[in-house]
């Protein structure tokens, strides 16, 4: 009889704040089984199962069989999708990620089925002096690529279309304004120094000048590109926005791991030195994802990134 052998169990986070993730991944576990039990793919065959325990966002499984190994991704909020669209998008203009065998629903959650890459993640690469010295300019240069194709809205994708029509719809929702105010009241940010209001009004002003939306990936980092030949991005956090949202989400989470020179090596591949770009907007961008991204690392404990994102802060806006 064909047999389903698992290596682990998922991983659960120790932090309050994801008990619901951690619920629901737990709640997912069965689901997964049963897929695997009655897919076209996997029926009558011999599997082997190995959780992934990087990630808190979804439920994540190595799927081997006896000639082929693939990836099984489950998004732990019922209402995220969108991933496999952004990965087709980027696979069309050039940009090495997953093939999408096939997506679907297991339950209420969607789930994509993907290729497996045999590589390490570009930070494990890094910490163990593997690659080039000018990855994070080739790295810019990649994300630029990764907003050429135009989308159409704001936010993350409902029912297949963006949350919000325009811009400012967006950066003025609830959604967005519930993290700022967090920030604001815990007093993670100098509100003097970097406004929330100037930035808002600095982003929507340049959206305006530069009306364009774009397949954004929201965390563009060295934990979430592997380190192959080209390399490989994964693990979106998809959302239809101006590109200069996304790259100060990129320089945000790259400058809390200190080193600022990366950041301006990133930012110089994504802009081909192009000394026109609008800095003003750019430094908003960065300030806006500290907002964004605050409350949850401060609920986690990252005091030291955040401490790192405010000393660059300082430095560079």
């Amino acid at each position: 009889m064909p047999q389903i052998k698992y290596k682990n169990k998922p991983k659960l986070s120790e932090h309050e704040i994801d008990k619901i993730s951690n619920d629901r991944r737990i709640a997912l576990v069965p689901l997964l089984e049963s897929f695997l039990s009655s897919d076209e793919m996997f029926v009558g065959r011999d599997i082997s199962v190995e959780y992934s325990h990087q990630g808190v966002s979804a439920l994540v499984a190595f799927i081997e069989t006896d000639a082929d190994k693939y990836v099984l991704k489950i998004p732990l909020k019922p209402t995220a999708e969108g991933e496999a669209l952004f990965l087709n998008k980027w696979e069309e203009v050039g940009a090495t990620v997953p093939h999408v065998y096939k997506e679907g629903k297991l339950g209420n959650h969607r789930y994509i089925l993907m290729s497996f890459v045999d590589a390490p993640m570009l930070s494990e690469s890094i910490k163990n002096g593997l690659v080039k010295s000018d990855i994070w300019v080739d790295l810019g240069k990649i994300l630029r690529n990764m907003h050429k194709p135009s989308a159409e809205g704001y936010g993350s994708i409902v029912e297949g279309k963006a949350e919000y029509t325009t811009f400012k719809d967006w950066i003025t929702s609830e959604k967005v304004q519930e993290k700022i105010k967090y920030v604001e009241g815990a007093g993670l940010l100098d509100t003097k120094l970097w406004p929330i209001s100037n930035v808002i009004d600095t982003l929507v002003a340049y959206d305006e000048r530069n009306p364009k939306s774009s397949y954004c990936h929201m965390d563009f980092c060295a934990d979430d590109i592997m380190a192959s030949v080209p390399l490989t991005i994964i693990d979106p956090d998809p959302m239809f926005n101006n590109g200069i949202i996304d790259i100060g989400c990129s320089l945000q989470v790259m400058s809390a791991q200190g080193n600022f020179d990366h950041v301006e090596d990133l930012k110089e591949g994504y802009f081909s030195n192009n000394v026109s770009y609008d800095k003003s907007a750019l430094h908003a961008a960065i300030i806006l994802s500290a907002y964004m991204k605050f409350r949850y690392w401060h609920k986690t404990g990252r005091d030291k990134e955040m401490a790192m994102v405010r000393k660059y802060l300082i430095e560079t806006c």
